[in-house]
């Protein structure tokens, strides 16, 4: 085999030897072979030793090309840890941190990476802008959702931090635990039906969303856990109307209007506001972390607005409409959920004897979730005020308006 003049080349200027270079000429390598061990830079004594594998083995050992070296991609690359470890921001650098505003490949190619020509299979994604899954600090709440993790099991204090309640406070509790945790097991199983479709060049926001996915199914758990740790089991299932907009979602972003925008702001009220009227421990601490996981939540769906409304030719125009769709759904769960308002008021009111009290308190909460919503859109500057849904502010005016 002759090597050609510009493998010859660079062999000797790596300093290989002219009788190093014959004895690869005399050998059954390819010109191919070679050429990629002289642009790993091998040296001498190192080429000798594989060229004696070579002897040892020449049917097998030749048949390598060591085409890896020729890869496309940015080499040379040093990633350096933080004071919290090394995190997706650090390794967002160079060309592999430049998220395009159009994923070109169709199969599983990494970002940073490049398809082989000769085994490109096309996967099951179909949603290939930027725009439509977005969020700028994406990758810093992945790593947020890392750090934060918890176990229901070992977290709370099942045997200490339960206590005898009466039988109306104890169904009560129940209640909204059965609620929320069918609440989660719906989201879990939306947000995994868009897992997939999402293109690998966008797999800051896949990551982050296995993580929403992982904290929807720790919800159903805990809540479950606390129905049936205390005497009083499971109340009645969700109304479900409130995911009509989760389930008739067209557009990944109409998706997440509904769930981390619209219903996670009404939620994170809600459990923000448990320790409040919490009867024990294991309630005050079961819904201080729930809170923490759709805080972040909600800030994701917070930022992935802000940047469709930003970068979307009829983003507003789009958001506006999908915001009417969800808040009607929550509107009619909130209405016609009896289960949920009287376990509610039952809970702010401590007994039977003094639901007045209960439903007033209610009220507030009610004013408080729709003044926080609308602070929502603010913050990403949509004015909802002037068009939110009668039916909530009618909520928020009576909470047993119906």
């Amino acid at each position: 085999m002759q090597l050609s003049t510009a493998t010859k080349t660079r062999a000797r200027e790596l300093g290989w030897s002219e009788e190093t270079i014959a004895r690869i000429e005399a050998s059954p390598l390819k010109d191919v072979t070679v050429a990629n061990i002289a642009m790993m830079r091998i040296p001498e004594e190192r080429v000798r030793g594989f060229l004696d594998l070579v002897d040892r083995d020449p049917e097998r050992v030749p048949n390598l090309t060591f085409n890896l070296i020729r890869t496309r991609s940015e080499r040379g690359v040093r990633a350096k840890p933080s004071e919290r470890g090394l995190l997706l921001k650090d390794i967002n650098i160079g060309t592999y941190g430049q998220v395009p505003d159009h994923w070109p490949y169709e199969n599983d190619t990494p970002r940073g990476a490049h398809p082989s020509p000769d085994n490109y299979a096309p996967g099951s994604y179909y949603i290939y802008d930027k725009v439509e899954v977005w969020a700028e600090g994406v990758d810093e709440l992945y790593e947020d959702a890392i750090r934060d993790r918890w176990a229901p099991a070992t977290e709370l204090d099942w045997n200490e931090g339960l206590a005898e309640l009466p039988a109306e406070i104890e169904k009560a509790v129940c209640q909204l635990a059965t609620l929320y945790s069918g609440h989660g097991l719906v989201e879990q199983k939306i947000l995994a039906k868009w897992l997939e479709p999402i293109s690998y060049g966008f797999h800051d926001v896949k990551l982050f969303l296995g993580t929403q996915i992982y904290d929807a199914g720790h919800k159903v758990e805990a809540l479950r856990k606390r129905a049936l740790a205390n005497g009083g089991g499971l109340g009645q299932a969700p109304l479900g109307a409130l995911y009509r907009a989760w389930y008739g979602a067209l557009k990944f972003t109409e998706m997440i209007t509904a769930v981390d925008v619209v219903y996670k702001s009404y939620e994170l009220t809600l459990f923000e506001a448990y320790g409040d009227f919490a009867k024990t421990e294991v309630e005050r601490k079961l819904f201080s972390l729930l809170a923490r996981d759709s805080r972040r939540h909600l800030e994701y769906g917070k930022r992935h607005l802000l940047w469709y409304v930003q970068h979307h030719p009829r983003g507003r125009e789009n958001v506006r409409f999908w915001l009417g769709r969800a808040e009607a759904a929550l509107s009619i769960e909130l209405r016609y959920s009896h289960a949920e308002r009287e376990a509610l008021a039952l809970l702010f009111a401590g007994d039977m004897e003094r639901i007045q009290a209960g439903i007033e308190r209610l009220g507030k909460l009610r004013e408080k979730q729709l003044h926080d919503y609308i602070g929502v859109l603010d913050e990403v500057g949509i004015d909802r005020l002037p068009q939110v849904s009668p039916h909530l502010v009618a909520i928020a005016e009576n909470p047993l308006a119906v």
